[in-house]
């Protein structure tokens, strides 16, 4: 049986904040990957979505031109520039685009595995399967991300497969059914990345399930430079403010206590992941204290968030802008 049709959408706002090195992997990775793709009701498609107000639209030509050459590439690409689109509404953009029957989620910084896409469009030959994550990690290339994997936002990469139910995806690594997404899409919020938290809830509360299939593995960087690393955290901490109280009627005191309950259990969590995978990770007593050091600064600058947004909504969005 031929393969459904499918559009890979490529947001290239985190181009910004990572190495242009890996948006050309993730170029080649991707070539691969539809190349072995096999038959299909048509031909894949390839979005690309930028903000030219940010991004050099020459520069996203040449490197789309040098890694995906288009006389021998195995699908179409679009090079789509925007007036001021950001990163969700850019994934929104390139959605509405076509008219396949799966819609791919990749980001420009993000470096797919072998079999990714494989792996990702088959959990949809079951017609119960609407949503379904990939399973993205921090790439160990240094020590800085060791340390990061052993406490940042994804899990730790495991050889593991199969798919299983989930409450979560990520946006940077995920699938959707057309008339799924359709339906629901990314809601324009005042948010820095709490989109998917809030497009989550709301499928799970219409009953569509989220699968998390864990063969589909793809990597990601870890923040580079400290200006980042700090925006991101506190943003972080807003974000996780402002979907609690878009989802529910809660007050300052609950949400000061919920900043702070997070804020211990995520030292926990650290510490147990510690334990389990600092030999998996390459973790020297060095790094392990080091690791263990960034993680309290990283969920100290997260629970400042959190504060700061309790009592002065707007104030990281305009200090922190990224």
């Amino acid at each position: 049986m031929p393969r459904p049709s499918i559009s890979i959408v490529i947001e290239w706002e985190n181009a910004r904040f990572a190495e242009l090195q890996r948006s050309r992997r993730m170029l080649r990775a991707l070539r691969e990957e539809l190349s072995g793709f096999g038959p299909a009701k048509a031909a894949p498609e390839v979005y690309i979505v930028f903000d030219r107000f940010t991004i050099d639209a020459a520069v996203v030509e040449q490197v789309v031109r040098e890694e995906f050459d288009p006389a021998t590439a195995p699908t179409a690409m679009k090079i789509m520039p925007t007036d001021g689109l950001h990163y969700y509404e850019q994934k929104n953009l390139g959605a509405s685009q076509g008219e396949s029957e799966i819609i791919v989620f990749l980001d420009c910084d993000v470096v797919p595995e072998h079999g990714w896409l494989g792996e990702m469009i088959a959990a949809f030959d079951d017609p119960a399967v609407s949503v379904v994550g990939g399973e993205t990690y921090v790439e160990l290339v240094d020590g800085w991300s060791r340390a990061f994997a052993l406490f940042w936002l994804f899990d730790i990469r495991r050889e593991r497969t199969g798919l299983v139910p989930s409450k979560f995806f990520h946006a940077n690594n995920v699938a959707f059914r057309r008339s799924t997404f359709a339906q629901f899409h990314y809601r324009e919020l005042p948010l820095y990345r709490g989109q998917c938290i809030i497009l989550g809830a709301d499928l799970l509360s219409h009953g569509i399930g989220i699968f998390r299939q864990r063969g589909a593995r793809a990597s990601h960087p870890y923040p580079i430079g400290l200006s980042y690393f700090t925006a991101r955290a506190l943003h972080n901490g807003r974000d996780i403010v402002c979907v609690a109280r878009i989802q529910s009627d809660v007050g300052t005191i609950g949400l000061v206590g919920a900043a702070l309950g997070a804020f211990a259990r995520n030292i926990a969590r650290t510490g147990q992941r510690l334990f389990l995978h600092r030999k998996h990770l390459g973790l020297t007593p060095l790094l392990a204290l080091g690791a263990c050091v960034l993680a309290l600064v990283y969920f100290v600058l997260r629970l400042g968030g959190e504060i700061l947004t309790i009592a002065r909504p707007h104030a990281i969005r305009k200090a922190f802008p990224i």
